[in-house]
């Protein structure tokens, strides 16, 4: 018996992916698949974060929402983040991942968080004590 299913019961879509796939299926005209069905697209950051808060995710605001697209490897085709002054939500964000495809879901189940843990580095600056006067 697979524990995570059992500690996640209440929650259906466990994983970033798993939600924005979901999101993606209702359909929207704020958020779409691409004609060949391999990358997503956006124009309304704030409503996607707000249907992932409606999911249990808690993205707060963009650089939130960039990190989860960037830890489980999706790629970042355009960017609308230069034209967020424009009046129009006609500018789009897409977003690639070689197992994010329309009409497979299996392959979304795959998709996996990196995890990247930075080391600090040590100072080298002596303190007052450092030679053993103290």
């Amino acid at each position: 018996m697979d524990i995570w299913k059992l500690v996640n019961a209440d929650q259906p879509y466990s994983t970033f992916p798993q939600a924005l796939y979901k999101i993606l299926e209702e359909g929207h005209s704020w958020l779409e698949w691409s004609k060949d069905g391999t990358k997503l697209r956006y124009n309304d950051p704030i409503r996607l974060m707000r249907e992932l808060q409606v999911l249990g995710f808690k993205a707060q605001d963009l650089a939130s929402l960039n990190k989860n697209f960037n830890d489980y490897g999706f790629k970042r085709l355009s960017d609308a983040r230069k034209s967020r002054y424009e009046a129009s939500k006609s500018a789009w964000t897409i977003f690639s991942h070689t197992d994010f495809v329309r009409g497979n879901e299996k392959t979304v189940n795959n998709i996996r968080r990196r995890r990247v843990f930075r080391t600090r580095s040590v100072s080298t600056k002596s303190s007052p004590c450092s030679d053993g006067e103290c």
